[in-house]
């Protein structure tokens, strides 16, 4: 063998060292990309655990609506007599209603027939006095 020649052996050792590098360098990128996965894995389970947690808050909710609801429909319903009562809180509310309509009506016409100063001269009249009212106008009248 020569002295400045290198021998086959070298020459594939060489080729060796660099491929054992390319594939360390792949293998990192392979292993960063597997850990970066890992992590986006584990945060898609924490989200997927908080919305199971918010979903069964959900339900809860739902179950505690619809206890709400039957409990008031049967506070509502005629056999208590709520219902009944609020029927005729809504027929009194009418009736006042109706009779407050019928109150304008009837002024207004009072109004149309007698003028003003007449008809306050008449509510004034029918409006009962103080009694030291009285007993100045008694103390004018014998003045």
């Amino acid at each position: 063998m020569a002295p400045g020649r290198g021998t086959c052996f070298e020459a594939t050792k060489s080729e060796g060292l660099s491929q054992i590098e390319e594939v360390t360098n792949m293998l990192k990128v392979q292993t960063d990309a597997l850990a970066d996965l890992h992590l986006k894995i584990k945060n898609i389970q924490d989200t997927a655990d908080k919305v199971g947690e918010f979903a069964n808050k959900i339900r809860g909710i739902q179950v505690e609506l619809g206890e709400a609801k039957r409990v008031a429909e049967q506070i509502i319903s005629t056999n208590t007599g709520m219902g009944e009562i609020a029927q005729e809180v809504a027929n009194i509310k009418a009736k006042a209603a109706e009779q407050q309509s019928d109150l304008i009506l009837a002024k207004d016409a009072v109004d149309k027939l007698i003028p003003t100063n007449a008809s306050m001269a008449i509510y004034t009249s029918l409006v009962p006095m103080p009694r030291c009212r009285q007993r100045a106008r008694q103390h004018r009248a014998f003045l």
